[in-house]
């Protein structure tokens, strides 16, 4: 059976398959979580340097470190996943895979509210064993559960 296609901005894009939605998936997770791995490899190395010490606690730069990571991770998430993805339709691993998020009324970008509730339906879902993120395989529409309940799509970006 042909998956449906929906019309971004006048133009008829299919759905997106899984492949590419996992791989924007694996791209944004590298770049998103890549300062707080950073910030953790350092407290770690301090911790591990510290072990023969009296006062083998970690040192306050080094909870900095961890601390800034984590900061950062979240940022480039927010950043990422729900104002870039939101206003444009595109993560970064989205747009590498020229694949986008759109609105199923409305065929737009879906906004930043909406894509902040996509991304926690996404975290709800996920403790599903990988339900959420297989669920494309088999339905008609090739949507996630968190896409079905927002009525959101993921197609294959024809705007370049």
């Amino acid at each position: 059976m042909t998956a449906p296609y929906f019309q971004p901005n006048n133009e008829w894009a299919p759905l997106a398959e899984w492949g590419p939605r996992v791989g924007a998936g694996l791209v944004d997770g590298l770049i998103q979580n890549l300062p707080v791995a950073i910030g953790y490899i350092l407290f770690i190395v301090n911790v591990f340097s510290r072990a023969d010490l009296e006062n083998d606690a970690p040192e306050a730069w080094a909870v900095l470190a961890f601390l800034a990571g984590m900061a950062i991770s979240f940022g480039l998430w927010l950043w990422n996943r729900v104002f870039r993805q939101g206003n444009t339709g595109q993560s970064i691993g989205k747009s590498v895979l020229k694949i986008r998020l759109i609105d199923g009324v409305y065929n737009q970008p879906v906004g930043p509210g909406k894509a902040l509730g996509r991304e926690l339906l996404s975290w709800v879902f996920a403790y599903a064993p990988l339900i959420d993120v297989l669920w494309p395989l088999w339905d008609e529409k090739k949507q996630t559960l968190h896409d079905k309940v927002l009525n959101t799509y993921v197609v294959i970006d024809t705007q370049r």
